[in-house]
């Protein structure tokens, strides 16, 4: 097992997520740092294969956010961004960070120890729909009737009742769903009404 640090703000959170790589990766509590403390955390790091592990911080606390000379003191090492929710900008923000890997924390410990295991064996854990969210802000690939036919999906209507409020054929709903679902690379419709909503495609 590879050494680790855990880097992020001094929230409650960030024990919270100690306490969860405690879980899935017998990490040490005492080995975290602030953004402010990057010397510090360098200095924590023994070799080249340490995983660094960068808490990005929730809504409230985005004043701590890593900064782009941050990632270059351990550019060395395994970088795994630990994120809760993510704005195309956030994605730019964290992909410019080059990151071995990239977890969700909502989708719970064996989704994490899945992704360290990844980076342990050497490659990338990083979802299309992350990149996809930050190449997002740039173009819109849907058409207009496709964002209107995910929007209503997204307020939680079936197809069929997509279907009936836009005045269309439930067939042709399900194809413009899965014209969606292939054009954005995800792999649900969950994922997908979550990539043009942190691009603002729909609301």
């Amino acid at each position: 097992m590879q050494q680790a640090i855990l880097i992020g703000p001094d929230t409650i959170n960030r024990a919270a997520v100690a306490a969860l790589l405690a879980r899935a990766y017998d990490f040490d509590p005492h080995r975290v740092f602030d953004f402010e403390q990057i010397p510090l955390a360098r200095a924590a790091l023994t070799d080249r294969d340490t995983l660094v592990f960068v808490l990005y911080p929730a809504e409230t606390d985005r004043h701590c956010r890593p900064e782009p000379g941050d990632s270059e003191a351990i550019e060395h090492h395994n970088l795994i961004f630990l994120v809760t929710s993510l704005s195309s900008h956030d994605a730019q923000n964290i992909l410019s960070h080059k990151p071995r890997g990239v977890v969700f924390l909502d989708e719970g410990v064996t989704h994490l120890h899945d992704v360290i295991d990844t980076v342990e064996e050497g490659r990338r854990a990083v979802s299309n729909s992350l990149a996809l969210s930050a190449w997002a802000a740039k173009e819109c690939p849907l058409t207009p009737r496709e964002r209107e036919v995910l929007t209503a999906a997204a307020a939680g209507s079936p197809p069929k009742e997509v279907a009936t409020a836009l005045g269309l054929a439930t067939g042709t709903v399900r194809n413009h769903l899965a014209a969606i679902q292939s054009k954005l690379r995800t792999r649900s419709l969950v994922d997908s009404i979550r990539v043009a909503q942190d691009a603002g495609w729909i609301t």
